[in-house]
């Protein structure tokens, strides 16, 4: 019975990545608006530079290019319902870096250490997708969406002094 009950408190609740699902394949294109990813670029340029050797820098940015409108859906949903997902998105933020610490690259533990692989990206997305869609490709575009706005605010990865500040950070400071 015990073990039932520790196993329900380190379950994450998954209705935010439901909800965020629903939301950028429901009508998001109508409200977001596009921030010209070449232009958004320049503000986390440093950071890709901080987290990856040189050789992997097209890569990842090209990872964040073929994101990028999930990318800025997610940061709308997360500011707008803030307050609604409140302790679901700090469940995840927690499950990601816990096991962030752990990847083999990670081999000071810690969750400011450079991220050093983009494959990462996706291992950390298979965390947050629910069980019974695990082998939906939309999900786990969303889900990787997901991870690559909680690296670029800073959850994760090296940081850098240009970085803009987080986003949870100003939420959490709003009445």
């Amino acid at each position: 019975m015990l073990h039932q009950y520790v196993n329900h408190l380190t379950q994450i609740d998954h209705s935010v990545v439901k909800a965020i699902f629903h939301f950028i394949n429901s009508g998001a294109k109508n409200i977001v608006t596009v921030v010209p990813f070449e232009k958004k670029f320049l503000t986390f340029r440093n950071k890709i530079h901080a987290n990856f050797h040189e050789c992997k820098h097209y890569e990842v940015k090209n990872i964040f290019y073929l994101n990028w409108y999930n990318i800025l859906c997610v940061e709308f949903f997360i500011r707008k319902h803030f307050k609604i997902f409140e302790h679901q998105l700090n469940a995840i933020i927690e499950k990601v870096c816990s096991n962030f610490k752990t990847l083999p690259a990670n081999f000071q533990g810690k969750e400011d250490f450079p991220v050093n692989d983009p494959d990462y990206f996706d291992r950390l997305s298979e965390l947050i997708i629910p069980k019974c869609q695990e082998n939906d490709p939309r999900y786990m575009l969303t889900a990787k969406a997901i991870i690559l706005f909680l690296f670029l605010d800073g959850k994760f990865g090296r940081t850098t002094p240009e970085d803009p500040p987080s986003v949870f950070n100003e939420l959490e400071k709003s009445p």
